[in-house]
């Protein structure tokens, strides 16, 4: 017959957080990230434009549970603050691939207004972009 000490307490598994990520770092980093380089290569325009959108897709990702999980190798696996600063830096290729793998990678369910925010503001700019470079190669002072 086994008999458990009478001081043996089992111990409760702990539980991982929701949210792995702390707010003030993300908020503190996306900042950083995306605030110094925007301000000295596109001036006070694009910095601010840069961190609305920058700014817009951390919220939406963070609202919409969309965290970086620890192991897994893959391009979008990437933090809120990782998806903001992709999105004001790196717009070409952070934003078709935010909008189309944001629904698959959303672990909670949230508003969908910083989303349509992002998708808008982001279209916007790129039309913006891509109309001001076909501009400057039709456009050649003579």
């Amino acid at each position: 017959m086994d008999i458990e000490p009478s001081n043996a307490s089992p111990v409760a598994p702990r539980l991982a957080p929701a949210n792995p990520h702390v707010l003030w770092r993300q908020l503190l980093g996306l900042a950083f990230w995306v605030g110094v380089p925007s301000f000295f290569v596109a001036g006070a325009p694009g910095l601010l434009l840069a961190v609305l959108l920058g700014g817009l897709t951390f919220a939406d990702a963070w609202i919409s549970g969309i965290y970086k999980q620890p192991g897994k190798r893959a391009f979008t696996n990437l933090s809120p603050m990782g998806w903001g600063i992709a999105m004001a830096l790196l717009l070409i290729v952070g934003y078709p691939a935010y909008v189309i793998n944001r629904n698959k990678l959303r672990t909670l369910q949230g508003t969908n207004a910083f989303y349509w925010s992002v998708v808008i503001l982001g279209g916007l700019f790129i039309v913006v972009l891509v109309l001001g470079i076909t501009a400057r190669f039709l456009i050649r002072p003579s």
